[in-house]
């Protein structure tokens, strides 16, 4: 590559893989077993099946028990947790709240509510009903768990921790409350505080899959691929089923070069959940890695089937087209990126490249400005801009980029061997030789860097 040509590299987002946890919600068990009524007898039948997860059975019993008595808030509590468990959560917010109007200090009713609440994406409704069993008990470990967890899920990540501070300091053995903690830490950038809470949770029962998944996703952020690794094959070896210990294994296979491994975790975890976004993302991008777009473009367009909305789904897909030399569906898929999200700093950089290698360089200017305007220190729109500028003989503008981006980022060799031929376009030889100087005591080559600068300086 020249040293002067233009950042290819198209600009693609990640799904976050992180695993937020639900707390396990409440059952409220037997009635007394002497001389029980026919409607405590299906009550009392509904909570053993429960128990035994055999939902829909318990769900016919609870309804025979809600017939025969419906002033029961017991019934209508368990009957909306079975519906919870079989994934009918609209209905077990119904239920919910019926037992909540015949006993309206319920506690486990407010917390399960909640957790209906929060499956569902309505937090700020889960997070009114775990606050108020917490009025009613403020010990309870389940509403604090799950509280933070909302705050999680609401990015309120300092409240989050305080939530779950509080599940610990009650039930110092709650793995699922270490784990959240750690998730928060995170997120905060407290890799080490994450760490302990995750190795914690792990020590505490050694058989819990999402303390090892979001450790190996922790190992993975800081370079310790093969660690991260380990965790996930942990991971996978509790729970075989799950597609997100595949994907989180893959990115780390990915990171490591081997992009074979990834694929096949990608794969794999497709296979489990064909609805999983992330796995073909990751996928798509592994393709593009190994030089193969086409496959990448067919992710990404079932991808779109899953999130058609999705703005970096459509920019990422116009990059695999741009890489198979398909400008013009590249250029329609960037438009839709920006359609979607216009202020896609992605989208916009890579519509600047296509520009760019349709000739059509006033465009591409337009497009870089966009994404700098966006993330003004988005260096490779920067440098992009500045070379487009060089081209156009627009000398003063593109130093203008190039010392911006020595100022965002000083050891930016590139950045100083296009300010010097910018200079050397413009006659003043002694900052030429200045940046030349700058550039060479960052690694580069001087006699390299003095020949393609003659040679841009002379071209016709």
């Amino acid at each position: 590559m020249s040293l002067f040509s233009t950042l290819n590299s198209a600009l693609r987002a990640k799904a976050n893989l992180r695993l937020p946890l639900v707390a396990g919600t409440l059952l409220l068990l037997l009635t007394a077993c002497f001389g029980v009524s026919e409607a405590n007898q299906h009550y009392n039948n509904g909570v053993n099946l429960l128990q035994e997860g055999l939902f829909e059975e318990s769900l016919v019993e609870f309804d025979q028990a809600i017939v025969l008595d419906d002033s029961s808030a017991a019934s209508y509590h368990n009957r909306a947790l079975a519906k919870e468990h079989m994934g009918r959560l609209a209905d077990a917010v119904e239920d919910y709240t019926l037992a909540l109007k015949l006993d309206p200090d319920l506690v486990f009713a407010y917390t399960n509510r909640g957790s209906s609440y929060s499956k569902l994406g309505k937090l700020e409704s889960a997070l009114a009903d775990f606050n108020r069993a917490l009025s009613l008990d403020n010990e309870s470990v389940s509403a604090h768990t799950q509280l933070g967890l909302v705050f999680l899920n609401l990015g309120r990540l300092k409240e989050a921790v305080t939530s779950l501070d509080r599940a610990i300091a009650l039930d110092p053995e709650s793995h699922q409350a270490y784990v959240n903690r750690g998730i928060a830490y995170g997120r905060l950038g407290e890799t080490d505080l994450a760490m302990a809470d995750y190795s914690m949770a792990i020590e505490l029962n050694p058989s819990y899959g999402p303390a090892y998944s979001n450790r190996g996703l922790e190992y993975l952020g800081i370079g310790e691929f093969e660690l991260g690794i380990a965790d996930l094959d942990r991971a996978i070896e509790i729970v075989p089923g799950l597609a997100s210990p595949y994907i989180s294994r893959g990115v780390s296979y990915s990171a490591t070069g081997d992009l074979t491994a990834a694929l096949a975790d990608y794969s794999k975890a497709i296979t489990l959940d064909p609805t999983k976004l992330d796995a073909y993302i990751n996928r798509a991008l592994a393709y593009n890695q190994l030089g193969e777009p086409e496959k990448a473009v067919s992710d990404y367009e079932t991808a779109l089937l899953i999130a058609p909305d999705s703005s970096t789904l459509y920019t990422n897909r116009g990059a695999s087209y741009h890489s198979q030399g398909n400008l013009p569906k590249a250029l329609a898929d960037f438009e839709k990126a920006l359609v979607l999200d216009p202020n896609s700093v992605a989208a916009w950089y890579n519509l600047g490249i296509a520009h760019e290698d349709l000739g059509q360089l006033d465009r591409a200017i337009i497009d870089y400005s966009q994404a700098i305007a966006i993330s003004p220190e988005n260096v490779t729109a920067l440098i992009n801009r500045g070379l487009v500028y060089a081209e156009l003989e627009e000398h003063e503008l593109a130093i203008a980029d190039m010392s911006r981006v020595v100022e965002i980022n000083p050891t930016y060799a590139k950045a100083y061997l296009i300010r010097a031929y910018a200079y050397t376009s413009i006659g003043n030889e002694p900052a030429a030789k200045a940046n030349i100087n700058q550039a060479v005591n960052l690694g580069v080559d001087r006699a390299t860097a003095e020949k393609s600068i003659a040679e841009l300086a002379t071209a016709p």
